[in-house]
């Protein structure tokens, strides 16, 4: 009886060994019922630049709630779809039974680069087209070097570089190479102790996102209010498009150091003939077929982001703006009050404000400092209070503005520029073009004395801010009419009545 029970212990100690070894169950976790995205702005970009989706270096934080079933004992879950530029350190997850072991990221993303690094050595398709016929023949063909440097294959006829036979060629695989996925993966490793389905969250922060605002401004008949709206503009510049998400938008700048994304790391595909200096080397260069012509045998893949997205339709109204900004610390929080979806490699508009009657100030505003120049127009602008009492009293990102009027039934503009950000009970400018009836000159002579001539060719009086030199200038006096320091700079306001001029003379050193 003893012998037998050793001998089953041995029998069965490689077996557990084995068991052991063996690498969990990958579980995928089911797609997202919930997302909720909130954009940090690219603290480098000056306001009013444009946002360029190959560039975009503002940053998201994606929270997704998923459901996923955990067998007993440890398993692999995968959470596919996750944004490209995911920072893997970056990702919290929640709801797991028995917590988190081990996180990886997959970066062996499906595109034709990785289809030829993946299949090396094996057997594709050689599919060729005849120009003159159209008549397509395939052969039999192993991939032997790439995809760096171009794509050798050894066929029948000996070794030949992909796209240098003068013949359009197209290499079809009998299918997708281990390990690669359509889709970015985030997998980590749980130990739960029972079988159960679980809802999780998981969080992390993701680059290749950025927001900024524009301003519309329409002047009323009165000249005395504008009608104000502003659009929060999205940007995606990842892969993945973010569905009916949950969105907010965060302006200010915070404190950020740079951090790496973990992206695929597979070389570009680059097709060129080789060797050098031989029959095909006048052929025009051409790139490997995009995603969506990769043929595998019996599908045709489509890579995400790659067909040209719809045009946008047109919105018959403008939805309902969102609520005030939220404080995040010094920083704020603009929520979108409806869901949206965040499309890939897109820019999405919604609403950031809507309000009516606004009051404003028309003013001459320039600037100069001690130099000559000939006469130049003044520029204007449409001076508000950023306050609830007189129609807005919220903290206003920065962004771009457009200004119109309307003249004999036409909408025209009247101005474009660019505000900073604005908070609440400061001074908000949208600049509304320059005025040729109002003209601004300097001379300087060697005394160093400059002078400054404001004229006004209008029917009646302007007013007219000047400001001199730069905030805290100390080589300047002597001015010959009044002025105050505004924000630390020399400032004269000056009257300039209807058709005439007035001048202000100073010193420099």
């Amino acid at each position: 009886m003893r012998r037998g029970l050793a001998l089953a212990v041995v029998l069965a100690t490689p077996q557990a060994a084995g068991a052991q070894d063996a690498p969990p169950p990958a579980i995928a976790a089911s797609a997202p019922t919930n997302i909720a995205v909130t954009i940090y702005r690219n603290p480098y970009r000056r306001a009013g630049q444009a946002m360029d989706l190959q560039y975009l270096q503002g940053f998201a934080l994606v929270t997704e709630t998923r459901t996923v079933r955990l067998p007993a004992g440890v398993s692999t879950v995968r959470f596919e779809g996750v944004t490209e530029g995911i920072i893997p350190v970056s990702a919290v997850i929640s709801g797991l039974p028995g917590g988190t072991i081990e996180k990886n990221r997959d970066a062996r993303l499906l595109s034709p680069a990785a289809l030829v690094d993946g299949t090396l050595g094996r057997h594709v398709t050689l599919r060729r087209t005849n120009r003159a016929t159209g008549a397509v023949r395939e052969e039999d063909a192993v991939i032997v070097a790439g995809p760096a440097q171009g794509v050798i294959l050894r066929t029948a006829a000996g070794i030949e570089a992909l796209r240098c036979s003068g013949l359009p060629e197209t290499p079809v695989y009998a299918g997708i190479p281990a390990g690669l996925s359509a889709k970015p993966v985030l997998s980590v490793v749980t130990r739960s102790p029972r079988a159960t389905t679980a809802r999780v969250t998981l969080s992390y922060l993701t680059s290749d996102f950025d927001w900024a605002a524009s301003y519309v401004a329409d002047i009323a008949p009165d000249g005395r209010t504008l009608d104000l709206f502003a659009w929060m503009t999205l940007a995606n510049g990842n892969a993945q498009t973010l569905a009916n998400a949950e969105v907010s938008a965060v302006a200010g700048r915070l404190e950020r150091r740079f951090v790496q994304t973990y992206r695929a790391a597979t070389a570009p595909l680059s097709l060129q003939c080789f060797p050098l200096g031989t029959t095909t080397s006048d052929l025009p260069d051409e790139s490997f077929e995009s995603a969506e012509d990769i043929v595998v045998t019996g599908s045709r893949l489509r890579y995400e982001g790659a067909p040209p997205p719809p045009p946008p339709a047109m919105m018959a109204a403008p939805p309902p703006p969102p609520p005030p900004p939220e404080d995040l610390g010094d920083l704020k929080l603009y929520r979108v009050p409806m869901r949206v979806s965040v499309a890939a490699n897109q820019q999405k508009q919604v609403a950031l404000l809507r309000q009516s009657g606004v009051p404003y100030e028309r003013v001459y505003r320039t600037q100069v400092a001690p130099s000559n120049f000939a006469a130049r127009p003044v520029p204007i602008e449409l001076r508000m209070r950023n306050e609830a009492a007189r129609g807005l009293g919220i903290a206003l990102p920065a962004g771009t503005s457009a200004i119109y009027q309307r003249r004999g039934g036409e909408r025209l503009v009247v101005g474009l520029g660019t505000v900073g950000d604005t908070a609440a009970g400061q001074k908000f400018n949208l600049g509304a073009g320059t005025s040729s009836q109002v003209m601004v000159s300097q001379a300087a002579d060697a005394n160093a004395r400059a002078t400054v001539t404001l004229t006004n060719a209008n029917a009646s009086p302007v007013k007219v801010e000047v400001r001199v030199g730069q905030a805290g200038a100390t080589n300047l006096k002597d001015f010959s009419s009044a002025v105050e320091r505004v924000d630390g700079v020399w400032t004269w306001m000056a009257t300039v009545p209807a058709n005439g001029e007035v001048t202000l003379a100073y010193s420099y050193s």
